[in-house]
């Protein structure tokens, strides 16, 4: 019981990892690569946001701040998902290794 407990632990880590990791470099992507790529993805999202539904949004407004969190929320899952298919690798390989 000892080794299923350690395998979810490391499920656990490899998902807060990866979906932190997503999250960052999504975050550090859009505020180093802002200015050069003409606006942000907030930017973006108004835009879309005035062009799709025809409203007149800024990209400070609630609307595109909540579509904003939510495709972090996509990318952080993502990144998580990730990180548990990367630990499920490390794990049967070491296992592998391991077995006499």
């Amino acid at each position: 019981m000892d080794d299923r407990r350690k395998f979810k632990r490391y499920i656990v880590a490899g998902a807060i990892f990866g979906g932190v990791i997503s999250l960052t470099i999504s975050i550090l992507m859009d505020t180093i690569y802002g200015d050069s790529l003409q606006g942000t993805w907030r930017d973006a999202i108004a835009k879309d946001l005035n062009r799709l539904f025809s409203l007149s949004v800024t990209s400070d407004s609630l609307s595109v701040i909540i579509v904003f969190i939510f495709i972090l929320a996509i990318l952080s899952l993502f990144g998580s998902f990730m990180g548990v298919l990367f630990i499920l690798i490390i794990y049967k390989f070491f296992n592998l290794l391991h077995e006499k």
